[in-house]
């Protein structure tokens, strides 16, 4: 038997950092002015009641509550974009200099920043939320929303995908969504199309 999800993954409206390209991991900052009219724009385009998760961060859990606001969404640090430690809140020109830091832009899967989590624990943490919450409403016909956060969709999109070479090979900017279509046939879920969506 192949089951079938649609799941609508959410990047957060635009945040301050994201304007001026610092690093943005845990650190718990808000969306701007222009980030909550970018969601506002995207509503439209999306489902009003789907199953809804977000990471715990104020700039996705805003997020949600914009487009799904007769809907309870559950929030969780689970969701969290990569945690940068010692890099966050910093841009490139600012740790170019710093020996780690290039260590760490050259080697990303292996190299952990101070501080910060490792690439293989972010997988393993996003990989074993979405096993969960996909194995707990796969049984469902609604869609599945997810508003989390640039580095996640990228790591699920290619986890899901079999032709693509890197997470990197997926773009996804501050307020854009992708429906994604998923079919399972015996022992996994596999991507049969992903639509990239904007408030445009």
């Amino acid at each position: 038997m192949v089951h079938r999800l649609v799941v609508y993954l959410v990047r957060h409206g635009e945040t301050p950092s994201n304007v001026q390209r610092r690093y943005l991991g845990w650190r718990n900052e808000a969306m701007s002015e222009q980030g909550q009219i970018q969601i506002e724009c995207l509503k439209r385009h999306l489902p009003e009641r789907p199953i809804s998760y977000a990471s715990d961060l104020d700039r996705c859990s805003e997020t949600a509550s914009i487009l799904f606001p007769s809907v309870e969404t559950k929030v969780t640090e689970q969701l969290r974009e990569y945690d940068f430690g010692d890099f966050d809140g910093r841009t490139y020109e600012e740790l170019k200099e710093l020996g780690s830091y290039m260590q760490w832009l050259n080697h990303m899967e292996n190299i952990t920043p101070p501080n910060g989590e490792s690439f293989t624990q972010f997988k393993d943490r996003i990989l074993h939320f979405f096993a969960q919450i996909l194995e707990d409403d796969h049984h469902s016909d609604e869609p599945i929303a997810i508003v989390t956060h640039g580095g996640v969709i990228r790591t699920m999109l290619h986890h899901w995908s079999k032709q693509s070479d890197s997470m990197w090979d997926w773009l996804i900017a501050p307020g854009e969504a992708y429906r994604v279509i998923l079919v399972k046939g015996e022992d996994q879920w596999i991507l049969s199309q992903a639509e990239s969506i904007t408030g445009s």
